[in-house]
């Protein structure tokens, strides 16, 4: 070595050289043309290779996330402004949309992620947008992960996260200070697309002032239960309906089947449990007042609540590892049997494993036995389902096999494995048996018709009578109805006593003029928001209402004109965002976006 180390030197030279050409520079927009191996993405026609698709997408959005560029995350990912603004709303929690999708992220999230960064690079060639090194290392000081509780500057944190966290990252300080230039450019970017636009304050102040106004309303209602009483349908009329809606009157399906649940044992629920807070709860010492020899009291109490704590939570963790694991077995021993084509003999299969398997006599849905009454699955993906909708959704099958559930976490701690056995299919009701169920339900469907009628009918009766110039009070009253005040009630304020619907009416209010009638809303109303629909449906299945809009004001209050402001100023900000994602759909579709990460979605 000492004889050629000039010799070496130069192959040391040579070897880095040829090491640094075939890097890739994360932050540029030339694509991935020096890496290696196939191309994964193609954007305006430049390839990017496994090692670029991981870099630009996955890597980068964990560097992002953790230093806090949720607006970066967000403006880059979501979908749509739907998607958006609920990432954005979360960004007061530290989330953004690649933490709340993070389990079902797909390759398309990565490939708009990606595909966005270097449309976002080449806007920032054409447009001439630049951030200077002095905004970039601003931007770096002010970052939540490199500031302390009192917002100062830490540049211990930022020398440990630069030595230590980047390289495990595969990561550059480079990297990073590119990133965070994206981020700054991109800002302006939203800025420059969007920024041309603005709402019409006047549109701003029409939709706070509908949403914010006090209404008053005079309501009259038309109770189902009063045309239920009147109803009396003759024998041939119950039987046409029942033969006419025959598969409405079938027995319960029922279904039988053999079981095991393990759980913890007794003594380690009652060790692992925790202990119930004081109704009063100790209040905090004021240690400035405590003796040196109180204080250590008080650690040392501390202390040992703190350990004893962890050691139920380490002693209740063991416990639930190893439950689960025998579970997972038991299923393996079934499995296992299976494989070897042998006949399916469950309870053998436990007894070996010391499991008592419980046998059901027949039940429906609601005469499940009583020891899986109320029970509801856990875990991420069947939380709370009930555990009867996993009985009945299995399906007949041949081979019994098919007939064994998977290990079902149920209740607090415990685990269930199933064996289908019995399968008793509905079968019609005769007459004798379906009459009364048939003639309520008759009753029912004429009574719901009839109260929609007679709301229309009486509805419009008064609006006729208004017309001549009678007050809506004089027109119901005419008509022997008697109309109950709501209100006065706002959307922000206190809801109206006894009035559940109190949202839909104000919705409907804001529609109308003071001195006009709404028009019937019943269980055929069409409700806009799909969230809100199931909700009033249910509110309006026995009843059908309309009413008269008595006032409708709204203070002038400076609570009421900061809060017109902040309206404004979201609205141009939103209008921003939406114009913005509008020019990104358009510069995505021309980026002529391919590969074979896209066929994977």
């Amino acid at each position: 070595m000492r004889k050629y180390t000039g010799l070496m030197a130069v192959v040391f030279v040579l070897l880095g050289a040829g090491f640094l050409f075939t890097m890739n520079d994360i932050g540029g927009s030339s694509g991935g043309g020096g890496g290696s191996g196939p191309t994964m993405l193609e954007v305006y026609g430049e390839s990017y290779n496994h090692n670029d698709y991981q870099r630009m997408g996955g890597t980068t959005l964990q560097l992002a996330n953790e230093m806090g560029l949720h607006n970066y995350i967000n403006l880059l990912m979501a979908p749509d402004a739907e998607a958006l603004q609920q990432a954005m709303q979360l960004g007061m929690y530290g989330m953004n949309y690649y933490t709340i999708s993070q389990r079902n992220l797909g390759n398309q999230d990565l490939n708009r992620f990606i595909a966005n960064r270097v449309i976002l690079q080449h806007a920032m060639n054409d447009m001439g947008i630049h951030a200077d090194e002095d905004e970039v290392s601003d931007a770096l000081k002010t970052s939540p992960i490199f500031t302390t509780r009192e917002g100062n500057y830490n540049e211990t944190a930022y020398a440990q996260f630069v030595d230590k966290r980047l390289g495990r990252l595969g990561m550059t300080e480079k990297d990073m200070r590119s990133i965070i230039r994206e981020s700054l450019c991109l800002n302006k970017l939203v800025a420059i697309v969007g920024g041309g636009l603005t709402p019409l304050r006047s549109a701003a102040q029409d939709q706070f002032e509908a949403q914010n106004q006090t209404v008053t309303l005079a309501k009259i209602t038309f109770n189902r239960d009063d045309f239920v009483e009147k109803e009396n349908p003759s024998e041939e009329e119950i039987k046409a309906y029942w033969e006419s809606h025959q598969d409405a009157y079938k027995t319960d399906e029922q279904r039988q089947i053999s079981y095991i649940m393990i759980d913890l044992s007794d003594e380690v629920k009652e060790a692992t449990k925790e202990d119930k807070p004081e109704e009063k709860p100790e209040e905090p010492k004021d240690e400035s007042k405590m003796t040196e020899a109180e204080k250590e009291a008080d650690k040392t109490k501390k202390e040992a609540e703190a350990k004893e704590k962890a050691e139920k939570a380490e002693q209740l963790r063991i416990a639930s590892r190893d439950l689960a694991k025998e579970i997972k077995e038991s299923h393996q021993d079934i499995l296992d049997s299976e494989s070897a084509k042998r006949p399916l003999d469950f309870k053998a299969l436990m007894a070996k494993r010391e499991h008592s398997v419980v046998e059901t006599e027949l039940f429906t849905r609601s005469t499940l036995p009583k020891e899986l009454k109320g029970l509801t699955l856990r875990g991420r993906s069947n939380k709370n389902m009930p555990i009867e909708e996993v009985i009945f959704s299995m399906r007949k099958s041949d081979n019994n096999y098919d007939h064994v559930s998977d290990p079902l976490p149920v209740g607090e701690s415990a685990h269930v494995i199933f064996v289908l056995k019995k399968v008793v299919e509905p079968v019609l009701l005769t007459y004798e048996t379906a009459r009364n169920k048939a003639r309520a339900n008759l009753i029912g469907e004429n009574a719901t018709k009839k109260v929609k009628q007679a709301a229309k009918d009486q509805r419009n009766a008064i609006v006729e009578l208004m017309k001549s110039g009678k007050s809506f009070d004089e027109s119901a009253k005419e008509k022997g109805l008697t109309p109950v005040q709501v209100g006065p009630f706002s959307l922000s304020g206190t809801p109206p006593k006894d009035e559940l619907a109190y949202q839909y009416l104000h919705e409907v209010a804001q529609g109308l003029n003071p001195g006009e009638v709404s028009e019937t809303i019943d269980s055929d109303t069409q409700f806009a928001n799909p969230q809100q629909a199931q909700r009033f449906k249910r509110l309006f299945n026995d009843r059908a209402i309309f009413f008269y809009v008595d006032k409708r004001e709204l203070e002038d209050t400076e609570q009421n004109k900061l809060q017109l402001d902040r309206a404004v100023q979201g609205g141009k900000a939103d209008f921003m965002i939406r114009t913005y994602l509008n020019w990104m759909h358009h510069q995505y579709a021309k980026a002529e976006v391919k590969g074979p990460a896209t066929e994977q979605q």
